[in-house]
């Protein structure tokens, strides 16, 4: 957690109290004595912690707490107010509404300032070790734990999207169905940890040398899928022959796969074309055209090309 804590008051003497009283939790002490300072200190130093006085001049705690609230650093940062005037509950009020985690009377006793401040980074703890797990929770939901490539459900989702804008703004997408020649006799031969091996690496590779903009994800199984945006069947070919050329060239064996060799099939279809409209149908197609490149001796990139049905 941030060790640096910025205080803010126009009273140096009270800087001192608060600075004797919080020795023991924060590592670095910044100070201001009016919010204008204040809000330079909180842009270049970046402190973990606000302790503001509202009465100051220039700019005063009220418009420091709200200046602080609309920037990225400081939405969920912990901020005490302190007033040393009457009508403390008019300003708790107006300080809270601002955004104030909390509120202290002067003269205040250090015992109590410690304990308000103790709490409060318990809960900014909390809430930072919360973001944190449901950050995973969403890259977990978006992610294929073997490969760490997207997961087939969030291409469905992304590719939905990138069709409709497609059709909107007409221009072409293609998807790639890419299959790992044989893979069945890997994991026969030697063993599965041997084919998560090469489903991992299959994945490093293909994720190296995808260009920006290209989504990547593992289908399933020894499959992994692959969207190209505005492009035509030409450059998704070349692409395709150089995604099968890279894993064909690269050497999977070692000490414990000595004899393992990898190659790769492809199957290219465009959208939109014919009855091709749907995410579905893409696929469908992708996959006809992976069927073809098996069937035709495999190690090959092959082209869906739709055929009107004659009656």
């Amino acid at each position: 957690m941030n060790g640096k804590v910025l205080l803010v008051d126009d009273s140096q003497q009270a800087r001192v109290s608060i600075r004797e009283a919080l020795k023991d939790i924060f590592d670095v002490f910044i100070e201001a004595d009016d919010g204008l300072g204040a809000i330079k200190a909180f842009v270049e130093e970046k402190p973990g912690f606000i302790i503001t006085d509202i009465e100051m001049p220039s700019i005063n705690g009220y418009r420091l707490i709200s200046t602080v609230r609309n920037m990225e650093d400081g939405k969920d940062l912990p901020i005490i107010m302190l007033s040393g005037t009457k009508n403390s509950l008019k300003k708790k009020l107006t300080g809270f509404n601002l955004g104030a985690s909390d509120f202290l009377m002067k003269p205040f006793e250090s015992e109590e300032l410690v304990a308000r401040v103790k709490s409060l980074l318990r809960t900014r703890y909390l809430l930072d070790e919360l973001k944190e797990k449901n950050a995973l929770l969403e890259r977990l939901a978006v992610t294929d734990e073997l490969t760490g490539l997207y997961n087939r459900r969030h291409f469905f989702d992304t590719v939905k999207e990138q069709m409709a804008l497609g059709l909107r703004h007409h221009f072409k997408l293609a998807c790639l169905l890419m299959d790992i020649d044989h893979f069945k006799k890997i994991n026969d031969t030697h063993g599965h940890i041997a084919g998560d091996d090469v489903l991992r690496k299959v994945g490093a590779l293909l994720n190296s040398c995808k260009r920006e903009g290209e989504l990547l994800a593992r289908f399933g199984g020894e499959e992994f899928v692959m969207c190209l945006f505005n492009t035509d069947s030409e450059s998704v070919m070349l692409a395709a022959d150089r995604f099968r050329q890279l894993i064909k060239s690269f050497e999977f064996s070692s000490t414990h796969y000595p004899t393992l060799h990898i190659t790769m099939s492809v199957g290219v279809a465009i959208y939109p074309q014919g009855s091709v409209i749907t995410i579905d149908e893409l696929i469908k197609a992708a996959d006809s055209a992976l069927y073809r490149s098996k069937v035709d001796g495999r190690d090959r990139v092959s082209l869906y090309e739709w055929t009107p049905q004659t009656t």
